[in-house]
């Protein structure tokens, strides 16, 4: 149970140095000078920093693909808009439980390992298949527009990072009005009924009343 404590110290102090330094600029020094451990217990451990941080990284994976459900249909179950409601609860109660965690994962895992590059890539997949599958079940039920639910699906995939990713920094942090505010974007967009009923205009018309625009008498 000693040994468990220590590696758990280790883990925390690990994750709020990358959360702040980043992956490159942290070294195994600073780990040990932040958790008061000498390098060779750091070595009981770890194998390397990398072999810490990819521990972290797997922890914030497995944490955020727990939190999201994939939606059932039926009269035993709650509507399919309360359900997505209560996965976007979960993630963001997730993400400002463990900002350091997120952090990571948002802004100091891409770029420096081609494995662990895959696996974050791997995890967006998944949870833009979630959506997709999602928007695709609302085509089903009439309940959602036709459309490439492909494209919509990773166009609500990068609004919920970027919420995400600014809320986890000091915004906003009232998680209903967030969960609320998301799932009424992707739901409905940002437009009024008479903006989606009128006419747009065509841009080859603009450019035909500009070529026959009179001319200026000189």
């Amino acid at each position: 149970m000693e040994k468990q404590a220590r590696r758990a110290q280790v883990l925390r102090h690990a994750k709020r140095i990358f959360a702040r330094k980043g992956y490159q600029r942290t070294n195994v020094a600073d780990i040990i000078a932040r958790a008061h451990i000498a390098r060779g217990t750091f070595y009981l451990y770890f194998a390397n920093k990398k072999d810490l941080f990819e521990e972290l990284l797997e922890q914030v994976l497995s944490e955020l693909a727990s939190r999201i459900h994939r939606l059932r249909v039926g009269p035993e179950y709650p509507h399919p808009v309360d359900q997505l409601r209560d996965n976007l609860r979960r993630v963001m109660t997730f993400v400002f439980a463990e900002r350091e965690l997120t952090d990571i994962l948002l802004n100091h895992s891409l770029g420096f390992d081609r494995e662990l590059d895959l696996r974050i890539r791997a995890f967006y997949e998944k949870v833009a298949d979630a959506i997709q599958r999602s928007l695709d079940l609302g085509i089903e039920m009439g309940l959602v527009r036709d459309c490439d639910s492909r494209v919509a699906a990773y166009c609500i995939l990068g609004g919920i990072k970027q919420v995400v990713g600014e809320s986890s920094q000091g915004g906003e942090r009232d998680i209903e009005r967030l969960s609320g505010e998301i799932l009424a974007f992707g739901l409905r967009g940002v437009a009024r009924p008479e903006l989606l009923a009128a006419p747009a205009p065509h841009p080859k018309d603009n450019g035909a009343r500009a070529s026959v625009a009179p001319q200026p008498k000189h």
